[in-house]
Order: structure tokens, then sequence, then C-alpha cells
């Protein structure tokens, strides 16, 4: 994941505070994400910033294991945890980088919303994902394609960054997120259409069972 923790811990209160950008974009992302849940289901989510997914799934899950690189984010996840009466959501600081914090094939589903443009080493987290993901597993994932579109976002975001406005993102292009995927191994991978626009890339793919 992303090291810039103390970017996002800065700004985690005010994260918090601030409503979804697209709602029917955003609701229409959770309907597809729950089509993809059981009771029993153990669930991974990467990028969890303060636990709204995760709380929100959790009806539909048997247990959801919750990560996010900043502390100040998995605080806040905890406090409304424990306001929202869940017991079966586990919030815990990390990343993916080094050693997965679980065992391989331990998920029946994996989550990423809006969090691999911020990883240091994507194709190394997709193929941790893979592992983690128990076979016929399904991984969801909600992609800012930054690289499909003419905006030189590359070099807004580095002004952003001296100014200590912007973490560090890597831009890529939704071609380039479908190949990787194949590359460590998902099968029918489908991009769904949830009216987010056009540089984000809502994917839908799973592990060969």
């Amino acid at each position: 994941m992303s090291t810039d923790a103390k970017f996002w811990d800065g700004i985690a209160e005010k994260y918090a505070a601030k409503p979804v950008g697209n709602v029917t974009a955003f609701e229409r992302k959770k309907a597809i994400t729950r089509e993809h849940l059981r009771p029993s289901s153990t669930v991974l989510e990467i990028g969890c910033g303060t636990g709204s997914l995760a709380l929100e799934m959790s009806p539909f899950a048997g247990h959801i294991h919750a990560m996010d690189v900043s502390s100040e984010m998995i605080r806040i996840a905890n406090q409304k945890k424990q306001v929202q009466g869940v017991t079966n959501v586990t919030f815990r600081q990390g990343t993916l980088d080094g050693r997965a914090p679980y065992e391989p094939e331990h998920f029946d589903s994996a989550w990423a919303y809006s969090i691999l443009h911020l990883v240091p080493d994507r194709r190394r987290t997709l193929k941790t994902i893979f592992d983690l993901l128990k076979p016929g597993g399904s991984f969801i994932s909600s992609n800012v394609c930054l690289g499909s579109t003419w905006v030189p976002y590359g070099a807004i975001i580095t002004v952003l960054r001296w100014f200590g406005k912007a973490p560090v993102v890597h831009v890529y292009d939704r071609e380039t997120i479908l190949r990787e995927m194949r590359e460590v191994g998902f099968v029918e991978i489908e991009e769904r259409e949830v009216g987010a626009g056009g540089m984000v890339a809502f994917v839908v793919t799973k592990k060969p069972g």
C-alpha cells in the first residue's frame, strides 16, 4: 500500500466527514459487491479508509478483515464499529507490501476500492491478493485509471506533492490494470458499468477454482 501514512493520518478526520461524491455509482458498486457475498464469506478489504464499506457490508458476510496504512483511519473505523455495534469486522493498520499478515487461500473475496493507484508495486499487490484468495474466490476492484484521459495528471500530482497536498499516485490506464490481472492469474475478468465516469474501471474477476 501507499507509504504516505502521515498524509492519510493528516486528512483522516476530513476524509471521514466528506460525503460520497457519486452516490449512484457507489450504490451500484456496493450492489455488485453484495452479489459475491454469502453469510459464511471471509473477506479481505485493502485500503479500507474509515471503514464505511466494510461496516455496511458486514450484515452480508461472515467476517471482514479490513486494513489501511493509516492509523488514524483505523482509529476512526474502530470508533464507528463500536457505535454501530458491529462484531464481524476486524480493522488493522497494515499493508500488503511485505509478507502478507494472513495465510494463503484464506479469503472467499477481496476488495480494493480506489487503492491500487496508490500502491508502490501494483503487480506484487495483485499477486498477493491472488494468493490470499481461495480457489474460485472473487476479487472486486474500483480502479482510478488516470492514464485513460488526456489530462496530465502525473505532472499535476507532482506539483500537489510539493505542497503536501497529495500522496504518491501511480498513473495507469484501464488496459494496463486488466492486463496485469490476467498476468498474475485472474480469470473471468469483467469490467462492470457503474456510472462512475471514464477514469474509473470497476472490475470483477476471480481466482480459478
